[in-house]
């Protein structure tokens, strides 16, 4: 939360296996630019889950696709527009009440250098006749993507810093990076994030499909990047997206103008 308040202040068998190993040995970010086409894109879902010495507890979904565009000043770059829908699951104890009041069900829709966001609680009721808030700058996955996955390995500069920070085992990459590597490299990344990190490291596992594409990556980073550490302790956040439907057709619109406020 220390994050997002901080951020937000500028942005309101053999036969069987040779398949597998032949897309694992070619180059994933070459077949990933390959798909960043205008027009096409990805469907992605998130679970967001808060882990500590009790278990795994699910507190957030998200659901969404990504669209390819030319890249814009000021924007997400390749992913050029997205629309993400997020369910808040809340759940007792004070670690979750900390967040009852700024997370909810919320949609955030961004095209080029703007993102539409409704249904954030932070934001607080819009105009009368006014579904929707638009921000300032793009923040793809609203107030609640700060708690979702903010790695987006369907962009090629992303894909390229976890292909060369991780140990490979058939089509798995685990490993760590530096939250300062993502920042540099990836637009998306300086976009979800909000404030430059300092010295923050995250674990990663990314599996790619037979079609050498990101299949699913797992991310985990400190719990106190969001809670006050007395809180939180050495709790951790783990977060795992899927990708499918790659080379769909997407076309991702603005909300209409008599439906935004701001």
């Amino acid at each position: 939360m220390q994050r997002l308040i901080a951020g937000l202040a500028g942005a309101v068998v053999l036969t069987v296996a040779a398949v597998p190993a032949a897309a694992a040995s070619a180059d994933p970010v070459k077949a990933l630019k390959s798909r960043v086409i205008a027009g096409q894109g990805v469907k992605v879902t998130d679970v967001t889950s808060y882990v500590d010495m009790e278990g795994k507890t699910v507190f957030l979904r998200r659901t969404g696709v990504l669209q390819y565009g030319k890249p814009v000043k000021g924007g997400a770059g390749t992913v050029a527009a997205a629309d993400l829908r997020s369910v808040y699951i809340p759940h007792e104890g004070p670690v979750f009440d900390v967040i009852d009041n700024l997370l909810g069900d919320e949609r955030t829709i961004t095209v080029g250098r703007y993102s539409y966001t409704k249904g954030a609680k932070l934001y607080g009721a819009t105009r009368k006749g006014k579904s929707w808030i638009k921000l300032k700058r793009p923040m793809p996955g609203g107030v609640s993507g700060m708690y979702s996955q903010y790695v987006n390995a369907a962009e090629p500069a992303t894909l390229q810093v976890l292909i060369k920070h991780g140990e490979r085992s058939g089509r798995t990459y685990k490993g760590t990076v530096g939250e300062a590597a993502l920042w540099k490299a990836s637009p998306w990344y300086r976009a979800a994030t909000l404030v430059k990190p300092k010295d923050g490291t995250l674990q990663y596992e990314l599996t790619l499909g037979t079609n050498g594409l990101p299949q699913r990556l797992i991310t985990s980073h400190p719990a106190k990047e969001h809670w006050v550490e007395s809180l939180v302790n050495d709790d951790m956040i783990t977060i795992e997206t899927r990708y499918t439907g790659w080379g769909g057709k997407v076309r991702v619109t603005v909300p209409p103008k008599n439906q935004v406020a701001g």
